[in-house]
């Protein structure tokens, strides 16, 4: 059985993970995770913009 790339990525969550936070809640976070998944790009992601 031949297998495709293993593509490999790092989502970091800044802070506590709750239901009522906009980047960080449990919906937010797989959403996230599954736009990384099919999108594949970059390696590192965080759950929510960074401060300027």
């Amino acid at each position: 059985m031949r297998l495709g790339p293993v593509a490999l990525a790092q989502l970091i969550v800044p802070g506590a993970i709750r239901p009522d936070a906009e980047h960080s809640s449990p919906d937010a976070l797989a959403r996230r995770l599954y736009d990384i998944h099919v999108e594949r790009y970059g390696f590192r992601h965080y759950s929510e913009p960074l401060p300027d």
